[in-house]
């Protein structure tokens, strides 16, 4: 999901404030139903403020733990963007391959698109 904080962290350094786009939870249902493997944001994925008083990030609470959906947070996906209207094309194969760390649920990762 591109939101357009990437290009703000790109022009006018990191934004402030605890508000952003993302995902909100309640599209957790339609991702599980399409069986969705993992979904990326140039944000941490969940909108801020999500709704929700009693969990701080309510996608990755339940995507992570219950419906093992795998997140990128923090995708500067303006290349991408960029390539993809200059190319007039908008699908593209993505490959990710995280590093294998026990015991954590976060990798650093070096995705590739590839139009």
């Amino acid at each position: 999901m591109r939101t357009g904080h990437g290009r703000v962290r790109h022009e006018a350094g990191e934004a402030s404030g605890f508000t952003q786009a993302g995902w909100h939870a309640s599209c957790l249902p339609w991702l599980h139903e399409r069986e969705v493997a993992l979904i990326g944001a140039d944000t941490p994925q969940d909108v801020q403020p999500s709704g929700y008083e009693d969990l701080l990030m309510p996608v990755h609470a339940v995507s992570l733990v219950a419906m093992g959906l795998w997140l990128l947070d923090n995708c500067d996906l303006e290349v991408c963007a960029t390539t993809a209207a200059e190319l007039g094309q908008w699908d593209f194969h993505l490959a990710v391959a995280p590093v294998r760390f026990a015991g954590t649920s976060g990798s650093p990762v070096n995705p590739i698109a590839t139009f």
